[in-house]
């Protein structure tokens, strides 16, 4: 039976709710007030990823330009002041207290650090605040981020472990062509797991026709990560006063995507690392070992291609391809001298690319 966005909301016990900047410089449409109650409203513990901290920056300092670098960056700084300020004031209406987390790849791809974030994030739900996560800008680099907020929710829901994602756009979810150049575009309610892929391969592709691009890529991009790791995901519309309320009551469509088996909290990790330190080759024996639940062994190594530290997250490869990726479980030094019964990658610290999203499918 398909579940509805009611049944989703009001059953949820950890959810993550991202609103672009699109809403937040829309006031005429959206208000924080109105988010904060409904967040309120939800016997939830609730984790709010806003963008926006640019564009307020902007509003405050005109005379920096956001296609620069370094003024986009003075513009982040000064926006998140503005920013978790105006979350702050909507929150205190229903008498909650808003926490400021700023995240970037280097915390989540470190593991220590990683566990760090998600302590702290629970903590603060577990105490009834409400943390405001947000990319932090300022710092980071074209070739080290997120890329989006949309793929930061996703991220953020993984970590903390939630199992529904909520992205709040100026659209009401997805639909079978761009909305607002073909008129016979249709909404599409539901997307079961099985046939989320069609819909993202579509996105993927500039040419194709099949899915609306205007904001909806990263969307989809986002819901390819949270589904892929357990966590069903709802994209609708902000442009309204509640929009969490008119879900639960029906009176807002959105695009359900149904979530595929969850995975352990260290594989969600694993698969969110951004860099990888080094890399290796194996065999087909122990390709199909792995296949079958097994460890790498020092045995199945046909050669270290990039050498690596013990705890290093590295590339597997066979055949001159990517077929999975793991913490390695001693340095790449002693695996030439080590006996062949050595772990060198246990199963449980590594992911196949396709082997794994495909049980996800069963």
């Amino acid at each position: 039976m398909t579940v509805t966005a009611p049944d989703l909301i009001e059953s949820a016990k950890l959810a993550v709710v991202k609103v672009g900047s699109a809403l937040i410089t829309d006031t005429d449409h959206f208000t924080m007030g109105g988010l904060a109650g409904d967040i309120k409203e939800r016997p939830w513990h609730a984790v709010l990823v806003s963008s926006g901290a640019v564009a307020v920056g902007n509003e405050r300092v005109p005379t920096l330009d956001p296609k620069q670098t370094e003024d986009r960056h003075a513009l982040s700084a000064i926006g998140q002041a503005t920013l978790i300020t105006m979350w702050q004031s909507a929150f205190d209406a229903y008498n909650k207290v808003a926490a400021q987390v700023l995240l970037t790849p280097d915390v989540t791809d470190d593991r220590s650090r990683y566990l760090n974030a998600r302590a702290a994030l629970r903590a603060l739900f577990d105490n009834g605040v409400i943390p405001i996560v947000n990319e932090n800008d300022a710092v980071t680099t074209r070739d080290f981020r997120y890329g989006d907020n949309d793929r930061l929710a996703a991220k953020t829901a993984g970590l903390i472990g939630a199992d529904l994602l909520i992205i709040l756009s100026d659209v009401d979810g997805l639909y079978t062509s761009n909305p607002s150049k073909d008129p016979d575009a249709k909404h599409v309610s539901y997307v079961p797991y099985g046939e989320a892929s069609r819909y993202f391969e579509a996105a993927e592709d500039t040419k194709s026709g099949g899915v609306g691009t205007g904001g909806m890529r990263s969307k989809l991009a986002a819901a390819r990560i949270a589904i892929d790791w357990g966590v069903t995901t709802i994209i609708a519309s902000g442009r309204r006063p509640h929009p969490l309320r008119d879900l639960v009551t029906g009176e807002a469509r959105c695009t359900i995507f149904e979530a595929g088996d969850k995975i352990s909290a260290r594989r969600r990790w694993l698969s969110g690392v951004h860099e990888r330190s080094g890399s290796m080759d194996i065999d087909a024996g122990a390709l199909k070992a792995l296949k079958a639940e097994a460890s790498l062994l020092a045995c199945g190594v046909v050669q270290v291609a990039e050498p690596f530290l013990k705890g290093d997250v590295i590339d597997i490869r066979h055949d001159n391809q990517v077929v999975g990726f793991g913490l390695a479980a001693c340095d790449s030094a002693s695996i030439g001298s080590a006996e062949g019964s050595t772990i060198v990658l246990r199963r449980d610290d590594l992911i196949l690319t396709e082997h794994d999203h495909d049980r996800n499918d069963q």
